[in-house]
């Protein structure tokens, strides 16, 4: 499965970019702490990074560009009928 790209807007343009590398990571906690111990970039949530921006263990690149607010996902299995309990979760979080 390959990764969802990175967005970023500049002057009202949505640029992605599409990330290469050996590592890969899907948890916002692992990748600040990927990024503190030098292995590469970390894309997460400004408040995910803030108190090490703060205390200048990190730097913030590319804020000259914003990223789009970012959507949350709910992954679950088709291949056979979600309890009611999905169900209703899912109808819940449908917008």
């Amino acid at each position: 499965m390959r990764p969802r790209p990175w967005e970023f807007s500049r002057a009202s343009k949505i640029i992605e970019f599409q990330p290469t590398g050996s590592r890969s990571l899907d948890d916002h906690e692992l990748m600040v702490e990927a990024a503190l111990s030098g292995v590469g970039v970390a894309y997460v949530w400004e408040e995910r990074a803030r108190p090490n921006i703060e205390n200048g263990s990190l730097i913030e690149c590319l804020a000259s560009s914003n990223a789009p607010e970012d959507w949350l996902y709910l992954c679950y299995s088709t291949r056979k009928f979600p309890s009611a309990g999905l169900r209703a979760v899912i109808d819940a979080l449908r917008v």
